[in-house]
């Protein structure tokens, strides 16, 4: 690809797409949103970069601080990769404890202490359900330190419940997304991440949500408006900057106060530069404005496209579901089952005939990614036409697969 605007992307040839893709998701402004445009060029004849704390980073918290139920402190990184590294490592500082709960098929970024059970894992090598065993996601990564993760499937209460008895005194913290989107859309089943925050709290483990995926997507206070949940520590970065490399952590005063130099380290010569904070500014600005009038284009037109393409999956007699939330993301699934739960379920799909469903879309100007395991996201650029072309794609993209 060489450029975009708005809701289209071009590639090296000139062929122009409809994007749904967004660059995994950031992009929820659309490409070149004039405003992000304006305030990074600005800060970009100003210097962009001082090593030292500018007033648009307490801007950019105090919009955080403002939106986000748990934010009593924030402190930003550049990666998600980095954000849920800190968020561990204040986790064990806070409790005196080392083991860390994560889900099999949930992503949280590639440093060693999560790249496991992820969603390139085999499931027969997971073993049980009730015990899997831990699989690092990549060579490199010491036993030692699958000795410190616990994994357990998504979705299954009664296996939570057992697992948290089970390793109560040695867990600092149980990490997750509040939807699962390593496996497309995985929604939590009724009153699922409320029971995770009721173990955690009797068990004084910390609760990490990460929000890198669903933070200022789902709403203006992300999941934990959206779901009513309220935990310890939160994640952030893709749509926070809308494309700019930037991400944070927020949470409770008492944790987030531990990441001083001399009790819990984290720091980055690019944290919190003035560029990605000037966008992170613009973006959180544009999102909130006008009564978050943003918000409610991003319900419509995700709702217009995710209900046009369950009609559609109806109407060819496509053995095929989606599922999803419109403005948070969503993905097709060409499965026998009504409902996937868990990556367990997921390996079940038919990753084949979304591979050719894909190449049929991509021939007809809708540009997404071509792995089921992905989304489809949309942008305050996208509109009603867009929904209309992309529904036709999809409709004729089904019948060529079928």
């Amino acid at each position: 690809m060489v450029r975009g605007k708005g809701s289209r992307i071009w590639d090296l040839d000139g062929n122009r797409y409809i994007d749904y893709k967004l660059a995994l998701g950031p992009l929820i402004l659309g490409h070149c949103p004039p405003k992000v445009v304006e305030a990074v060029s600005k800060q970009l004849k100003q210097g962009s970069m001082f090593g030292t704390l500018t007033e648009g980073e307490i801007n950019a918290a105090e919009k955080i601080h403002r939106t986000v139920p748990s934010a009593e402190m924030v402190k930003f990184a550049t990666t998600g990769t980095e954000a849920t590294q800190l968020a561990i490592r204040l986790a064990r500082a806070f409790t005196g404890r080392n083991k860390i709960l994560k889900f099999e098929g949930h992503y949280h970024g590639s440093h060693d202490y999560v790249l496991t059970n992820t969603a390139s894992t085999p499931v027969a090598a997971l073993g049980s359900r009730t015990r899997p065993y831990v699989i690092p996601g990549s060579w490199g990564i010491p036993d030692e330190t699958l000795r410190t993760v616990v994994s357990i499937p998504w979705n299954d209460s009664a296996i939570l419940e057992k697992t948290i008895r089970e390793h109560a005194n040695e867990l600092a913290a149980v990490i997750t997304e509040p939807i699962m989107m390593n496996v497309g859309t995985v929604l939590p089943q009724e009153g699922y991440l409320q029971r995770i925050r009721e173990l955690t709290e009797q068990n004084q483990i910390v609760m990490i949500l990460d929000e890198i995926i669903s933070g200022f997507r789902l709403a203006p206070g992300g999941a934990q408006e959206y779901f009513g949940l309220k935990p310890d520590l939160a994640t952030y970065g893709k749509a926070l900057a809308a494309g700019y490399p930037i991400s944070a952590v927020a949470g409770s005063r008492e944790i987030m106060e531990l990441a001083l130099p001399g009790r819990v380290s984290f720091s980055g010569t690019y944290h919190a530069n003035p560029l990605c904070i000037a966008a992170a500014d613009a973006t959180l600005s544009e999102l909130l404005a006008n009564e978050a009038a943003a918000y409610k284009h991003l319900r419509k037109i995700g709702g217009l496209l995710q209900n046009g393409i369950e009609e559609l999956i109806r109407e060819t007699h496509s053995h095929a579901i989606i599922q999803g939330v419109g403005p948070g993301g969503f993905q097709i699934y060409f499965t026998a089952l009504s409902q996937i739960r868990d990556y367990r379920e997921f390996v079940s799909c038919d990753f084949v005939k979304y591979r050719r469903f894909h190449k049929e879309i991509l021939k007809r100007g809708i540009y997404t990614h071509p792995g089921q395991n992905e989304h489809w996201f949309v942008s305050t650029a996208h509109g009603e036409e867009d929904v209309e072309s992309t529904l036709s794609a999809v409709r004729e993209s089904l019948k060529a697969v079928q």
